[in-house]
């Protein structure tokens, strides 16, 4: 239902009416998603087979409206901005009291605001976009930490055999830290980057780190994800332009 849900006609006609600046579709893709799963109806919606449209249509026209916005990397937006909607729709199909595509949506603004700064530097904007996904899925990862550590004194007052309920959210990432890891992943496609030897890891990070880094399926278990930065903070990457290389 999700995949032909984004990759279908409905999808991109809804997106071509919600206003005329590029800048203003990329950012309706995260409203009308939110709108259309909070809506009552929305299980009811009979939805075309995922096979009916092509794989790529959504990366493709957000490519085309990322390029009009003047994004300087105009693909590395598009694919930012889908794994963020996807993963955001994930959380809140599971979650319908979510709020995971209006904190996906703050985080677009960010990365559009910094991707058409025609100041910016090129690769200072590849880099930001880990940054500013990292900071915000701090703050929004922090108030879950919080929220999950933080006694309740409601419930602290409650007889023991009244246990509060675990909390839905404690093994599952914030889209925002999903979409960051994805953004590490499409800035070592912009490098020279040395990827470990999968063969001297231990079994359980060698499953994680091919699943996730290798075959770029990134998990959405937060505990796995911390796993999944932890190898990537040990891949080595060199980011200098092409153009200063062929110089040399």
């Amino acid at each position: 239902m999700l995949h032909a849900l984004l990759q279908s006609d409905w999808l991109i006609r809804m997106l071509d009416k919600s206003g005329r600046p590029a800048s203003h579709r990329l950012l309706a893709l995260f409203n009308i998603l939110d709108d259309l799963l909070s809506s009552p109806i929305a299980q009811q919606t009979p939805t075309p087979a995922a096979d009916s449209y092509p794989a790529d249509r959504l990366q493709n026209y957000l490519t085309s409206q990322a390029h009009q916005a003047g994004a300087r990397l105009p693909d590395m937006l598009a694919n930012q901005l889908y794994f963020m909607a996807l993963s955001a729709c994930q959380e809140k199909l599971l979650h319908p009291q979510s709020t995971a595509l209006q904190q996906a949506k703050q985080a677009a603004q960010a990365l559009i605001d910094v991707q058409t700064k025609r100041e910016v530097d090129w690769l200072a904007i590849r880099n930001y976009g880990v940054v500013i996904l990292t900071l915000f899925l701090g703050i929004t990862g922090g108030y879950y930490w919080h929220m999950q550590v933080t006694p309740d004194p409601l419930i602290q007052a409650k007889a023991p055999d009244d246990p509060p309920p675990a909390h839905p959210l404690s093994q599952e990432a914030s889209p925002s830290e999903t979409a960051a890891i994805y953004s590490r992943l499409e800035t070592m496609k912009h490098g020279d980057c040395r990827l470990l030897e999968a063969i001297q890891l231990p079994e359980r990070l060698k499953s994680v780190y091919i699943e996730n880094i290798i075959n770029g399926h990134v998990t959405t278990n937060r505990d796995e994800q911390v796993l999944v930065n932890q190898l990537l903070d040990q891949v080595k990457c060199n980011y200098t332009p092409k153009l200063m290389v062929n110089s040399k």
